[in-house]
């Protein structure tokens, strides 16, 4: 609750989560070759569990960078975010590094030093304000280093489930298809104009959907359903109404369309949930 007016608190958060706390990702950063290949691989997975920020891996030939940026408008919550998000990915890094390579990291904040935040008394690193990013910087021949915990074996299956859920995450074509058609309601694009939108062609959207078991039409009168329903629970509208709304052009074929999708038609649909209603409902609202 005080975090808008103690952005600083960020950091105490951030140092009390362990690099182990961030799981398999914190695993798989501790399990690579290097610091290079952590700060690497923590860009890359970082995502699984925070997806707050886009983390990016930046080298040249003087540094390495594990570089922050917002994906959300943090509002008042901003400066508490940032801090505690960027020391506790610090962690990880400080469960790896030897105190020579501690000492010559550098935590880049783009904003004033505040004289609330309370440093660790154990630490070696510098901490820079006021500057142009929020980031995590090792000098480039450091962080080229090998880490005693490397292991490639355990990298290699911790990434590879990694994989599995950024691909989970970034959803399937029919989940995007579903998206697509949930914010164009009524108005539902052809499968050209879909495709078009998800920069595939025709028939590659055909040929992704089929491999999901699925097709363009099957995932619109999913949609339709699903609308007509909520339609005809939630609200008092005519069904010719509700046809219009759900993209039919007449209450004639709205109502053969949801037949064949419930096997009852719109108004023997809409009893059933009045009859299951109770007294006190009824009184209630």
């Amino acid at each position: 609750m005080d975090a808008p007016g103690s952005p600083e608190a960020g950091a105490e958060l951030g140092w009390a989560i362990h690099g182990a706390a961030h799981g398999p990702m914190g695993m798989a950063a501790m399990s690579s070759e290097s610091m290079a290949h952590a700060m690497q691989t923590v860009a890359r997975y970082t995502p699984v569990r925070n997806r707050m920020f886009n983390y990016r891996f930046v080298r040249d030939a003087q540094h390495a960078s594990l570089e922050l940026t917002d994906r959300l408008d943090f509002g008042e919550y901003g400066g508490f975010l940032r801090y505690a998000t960027l020391h506790a990915i610090f962690n990880i890094f400080r469960d790896v590094a030897d105190e020579q390579a501690l000492s010559q990291s550098v935590l880049y904040l783009p904003w004033p030093r505040s004289s609330k935040v309370k440093e660790l008394p154990q630490a070696v690193w510098s901490t820079q304000y006021r500057s142009d990013v929020l980031a995590i910087r090792f000098p480039a021949e450091m962080a080229e280093h090998r880490l005693d915990t490397a292991d490639a074996e355990v990298h290699r299956r911790i990434c590879s489930a990694g994989d599995e859920e950024l691909t989970r995450l970034a959803g399937s074509v029919g989940a995007k298809v579903r998206h697509l058609f949930h914010r164009s309601q009524p108005n539902w694009p052809s499968l050209v104009e879909m495709a078009q939108t998800l920069g595939l062609s025709r028939r590659t959207l055909v040929r992704r959907l089929e491999g999901e078991d699925l097709s363009y039409q099957y995932l619109l009168d999913e949609t339709r359903n699903e609308l007509a329903c909520w339609y005809l629970r939630h609200s008092g509208d005519p069904l010719n109404v509700i046809a219009e709304k759900v993209g039919f052009s007449d209450q004639g074929n709205f109502t053969r369309g949801f037949r064949r999708w419930q096997g009852l038609a719109p108004s023997e649909y809409r009893l059933c949930f009045k009859a299951d209603a109770s007294p006190d409902q009824d009184a209630q609202y």
